[in-house]
């Protein structure tokens, strides 16, 4: 607990030349009710200005006074050497305590110490306002940073997520461009060719002879023995170039069924008048079914 009291009082360095003045300052200081009054402990007086040791005493202090005839060349070095941003520098003019026989009055070394710690005080409360305000600053830009840091490296896991995938989509694309590739060699004459278009025969046949397709299988037969060019008739369907070309073979069979079923008797006897009249051993160059009834089966 004494330490923490300690630390939260403003702690004042004096710089004095000899012993004798500081001695006197010693004596001054000690009347002075600065702690109490005004939370100010005077942790040391420094009888000597040689730098090294003035340096090393100090270190840490938040108010220095330095004991000097004015801005003199002795405080000029020791300010240089002493001030930081964390505390405050302060002259203890000897030009004020010293009367006209030119011996150190008492009761003005007495003011003048209390007037330069009053007034450096201040200044240095200044001061720590200002420090505590770029404390402040330096806390916001520190979480704003923090934040960003944090935001940039999400970034570039997002990155490597996004190089990963676009790497996979130049190797998908390139394997997409091999494929069109192989593709439009492929079908790069499909202009050139007779693109056949497909109808459902029944539905076709109904639409056109206003009847239901009985017999698929004699179209089907007929078709692939008389192979009519682009003309394909299978499993329910007619290809063709067009739908009147379609209709168009369509009728042709229909035409074919009808005569050979209405002739079918004469036809057949004619056929087996003319194989009787052949002798058997000649042969014709070409073979005639039996029947045409035969050729649908």
């Amino acid at each position: 607990m004494e330490k923490e009291t300690h630390e939260s009082k403003i702690d004042v360095r004096i710089v004095v030349q000899g012993l004798d003045v500081a001695q006197m300052v010693s004596k001054a200081v000690s009347n002075i009710q600065l702690e109490n009054d005004y939370n100010i402990i005077v942790s040391s007086i420094i009888p000597t200005t040689e730098l090294s040791v003035v340096k090393k005493v100090a270190k840490g202090a938040d108010i220095i006074l330095i004991g000097s005839y004015g801005q003199d060349e002795t405080y000029n070095i020791l300010f240089n050497e002493l001030k930081t941003d964390f505390n405050n520098i302060g002259l203890f003019d000897y030009n004020n305590i010293i009367i006209e026989d030119e011996s150190i009055d008492f009761n003005l070394a007495h003011k003048e110490i209390l007037n330069s710690i009053i007034r450096s005080t201040l200044s240095y409360s200044l001061n720590l306002i200002n420090i505590h305000t770029l404390e402040n600053k330096l806390m916001k830009v520190t979480h704003n940073y923090n934040n960003l840091l944090d935001d940039y490296n999400q970034v570039l896991k997002e990155n490597e997520v996004f190089s990963r995938e676009n790497k996979e989509l130049l190797e998908d694309v390139e394997e997409i461009k091999s494929e069109f590739s192989a593709f439009k060699s492929r079908y790069e004459d499909i202009y050139s060719r007779e693109i056949l278009e497909i109808f459902e025969l029944n539905e076709l046949w109904q639409e056109t002879f206003r009847q239901d397709l009985t017999n698929e299988k004699q179209i089907v037969i007929a078709t692939n023995k008389f192979r009519p060019d682009n003309i394909i008739v299978g499993q329910g369907f007619i290809a063709a170039q067009s739908r009147q070309s379609a209709i168009d073979w369509l009728k042709i069979i229909r035409t074919a069924l009808i005569f050979v079923e209405e002739n079918k008797d004469d036809l057949n006897q004619e056929l087996n008048d003319d194989v009787e009249s052949k002798p058997p051993e000649v042969k014709d160059d070409y073979e005639i079914p039996e029947t045409f009834e035969n050729f649908w089966d």
